[in-house]
């Protein structure tokens, strides 16, 4: 029943982006649309994400965002959608060549040991990351859980739930 209504939620969630960003909801065959939401402190992450998308062909998402508090570092990143308040956990995998990298830090002061491996925000705490999206995250299948490109504080700041934004993906 919770999982039915997390659902619902982004469901709810996604056609009220749709109708914000002057979006269409589209069809098995729309291409793609640009989805914006709002964070808690009023950032803006958008991606131009696909509805639908097909499991069998690699899909990468370029995720934009802007208002982010450069002080706060963070991941931009593809997610199983935790429960409401809870960190996201469940990302995809990061790779230091950046070629298969679901997940992207972004960091105007990193620590001295990830100068090599972070982004810095660009002015006015904007980022613009390639997301490759696969219908599997480790075991999770994202057609049967909720699935999401996903902001959230790095793990200096891991509980910081204010950076958290989701933009819902979904498989046919």
């Amino acid at each position: 029943m919770q999982k039915l209504i997390s659902k619902i939620l982004i469901a709810i969630l996604v056609a009220g982006s749709l109708i914000a960003t002057g979006g269409a909801a589209g069809s098995a065959n729309a291409a793609s649309t640009t989805v914006s939401v709002k964070g808690p402190k009023g950032q803006t992450l958008s991606a131009s994400i696909a509805k639908n998308l097909d499991p069998a062909k690699a899909t990468k998402i370029t995720l934009a965002g802007k208002g982010y508090n450069t002080r706060v570092g963070i991941y931009a990143t593809f997610c199983v959608m935790p429960e409401a308040g809870a960190k996201p956990e469940h990302c995809g995998g990061f790779d230091i060549t950046g070629r298969n990298t679901q997940a992207h830090w972004i960091s105007s002061k990193p620590p001295f040991y990830a100068q090599l491996v972070t982004k810095a925000f660009g002015k006015g705490g904007t980022f613009k990351v390639v997301v490759p999206v696969s219908q599997m995250i480790g075991e999770y299948d994202c057609k049967v859980v909720v699935c999401a490109l996903t902001t959230r504080a790095d793990h200096t700041r891991g509980d910081f739930r204010a950076a958290d934004v989701f933009i819902p993906v979904t498989f046919k």
